[in-house]
């Protein structure tokens, strides 16, 4: 999965995902044979990634949908502590590749994707908890209800639970308005 809004006109950003075709190695690493596991010196030059969904011309050489992924570097700031208990501002320069494997995702994570075949667990987590917004989209990113399996058991109130009163007062004048709008659309067809 995409960790970073790299070109997110051609659907290169945060949560896309895709399978790893390929890793690129750094020109100055070391062949690596065929071991097992292997330690790298320095950072790949990229990564080919097949996205599930792109808007990505074919690249040359590349077969369809397959992009490079190149290492992305930040720099942000960080206070730290010396011994003398004074405060410190030092700059940190991150370099990395923008993806993580993908085995399950966060409702965050999934909002706007549809995913084949889904297993949701709607359970009450450990140390947080979950709202009729949360389990709606556990629920909905499945491509239909064939694909869609709920991993354990959870608590009635999980679903039965009252929709939040913020939301209910926000869907409520978005009906106002809805109505309001057709009115005034159906008074102006008409010449009213």
């Amino acid at each position: 999965m995409v960790t970073l809004n790299v070109k997110t006109n051609l659907d290169i950003a945060n949560g896309a995902r895709g399978t790893i075709e390929r890793i690129i190695l750094h020109s100055n690493e070391p062949a690596v044979g065929n071991k097992p596991i292997v330690y790298l010196q320095y950072m790949p030059a990229y990564v080919l990634v097949k996205l599930n969904r792109t808007r990505v011309n074919q690249l040359d050489g590349l077969t369809e949908s397959v992009i490079p992924i190149e290492p992305a570097t930040k720099t942000f700031t960080i206070n730290v502590k010396t011994s003398r208990g004074q405060i410190q501002r030092k700059t940190v320069k991150q370099c990395q590749l923008p993806i993580i494997g993908a085995y399950a995702f966060t409702d965050y994570r999934l909002q706007g994707q549809t995913i084949a075949p889904v297993i949701a667990d709607i359970a009450r987590p450990p140390c947080a908890t979950l709202d009729l917004a949360n389990v709606y989209v556990a629920l909905s990113q499945s491509s239909g209800r064939d694909n869609i399996r709920i991993l354990r058991d959870f608590a009635d109130e999980t679903v039965l639970q009252p929709l939040n009163t913020e939301l209910a007062g926000e869907d409520n004048q978005l009906e106002r308005l809805n109505i309001v709008s057709f009115l005034l659309t159906t008074q102006q067809s008409t010449g009213q």
